[in-house]
């Protein structure tokens, strides 16, 4: 304290002076008008530099419940896309003695919902994601998972409140794909080496098609509905021995940096696998 004391002491002056100081241009602010419009210009500008930093600042550790919010917005808004509907026996109608009785109608095929990324691997052959979650939410397998950048994987295991996710970047992803311009469909695999380079094989040769052309989700997949975004064509091949294109394909999603996800439920999934399935034993026997 008496250290305290001592360094005042030895500052009088220079405080003195300071106080004066600004004791004068107070003084001078309050009962000079021109002044005093100089210094609320500058004390906005120093506000409002200081706000803006802050708000900034504040922007930045906000950005994970933002992104929430978005993923929660694109979830609802995508489940009332015309796509996740179709429509059944559209032209039959139904005659109970002389009256007609319309009975088409729209019904839900796809079912989105939105869920976080909580695990990601992209350095090994076969890579997984982990999502948040799991069977009380609704998550099955075989459910299609997707996000803004396109088609990410297809869930392969369920517990309550988590579900893995096999990856695009996994050696047995197989996808039914089509190519934008053409409609030609094609199989859509990874060959373990690049995270960023996928492949796609069955395009046949006599297809005209060029690097940069897009490859969409085809309307033949059991687990996506058509026309998601898959990638572009990043490199055209020329099979050696056979009659078709091996494209390289870049994906359109950056797998080291996905974080929320949308899971699609078909609803129809199961009713096309027991009727497809009872067609095969029927053809076996």
């Amino acid at each position: 304290m008496r250290n305290f004391f001592l360094l005042l002491r030895r500052l009088q002056v220079l405080l003195l002076f300071l106080l004066l100081q600004a004791v004068s241009i107070t003084l001078l602010v309050r009962y000079n008008k021109s002044h005093q419009a100089k210094y609320m210009e500058w004390s906005y500008d120093v506000t409002g530099s200081i706000n803006k930093r802050y708000s900034d600042v504040a922007a930045y550790f906000s950005l994970a419940d933002n992104n929430k919010r978005l993923a929660e917005e694109n979830n609802r808004l995508r489940n009332l896309l015309a796509e996740n509907f179709t429509s059944i026996d559209t032209s039959a109608t139904l005659r109970f003695d002389t009256a007609m009785i319309d009975s088409s109608r729209v019904m839900r095929k796809y079912l989105w919902r939105n869920a976080a990324v909580i695990n990601n691997s992209v350095s090994s052959q076969n890579n997984f994601i982990t999502i948040e979650r799991g069977r009380l939410q609704g998550i099955a397998p075989e459910m299609a998972v997707v996000s803004a950048g396109g088609i990410v994987g297809v869930v392969t295991d369920v517990s309550d409140n988590m579900a893995i996710v096999r990856s695009l970047l996994h050696r047995k992803s197989i996808t039914s794909v089509m190519l934008k311009n053409s409609g030609t469909t094609g199989l859509l695999e990874w060959d373990g080496k690049n995270p960023g380079l996928l492949q796609l094989k069955g395009i046949p040769k006599s297809t005209a098609l060029k690097v940069g052309d897009t490859v969409l989700t085809s309307n033949i997949s059991l687990n996506y509905p058509a026309g998601l975004m898959v990638g572009t064509i990043a490199k055209v091949e020329k099979e050696t021995d056979g009659n078709n294109y091996k494209l390289q394909v870049k994906p359109g999603n950056n797998f080291y940096s996905v974080d929320y996800v949308d899971v699609i439920e078909n609803l129809f999934l199961k009713e096309q696998r027991d009727i497809e399935q009872r067609i095969n034993k029927q053809q076996q026997q």
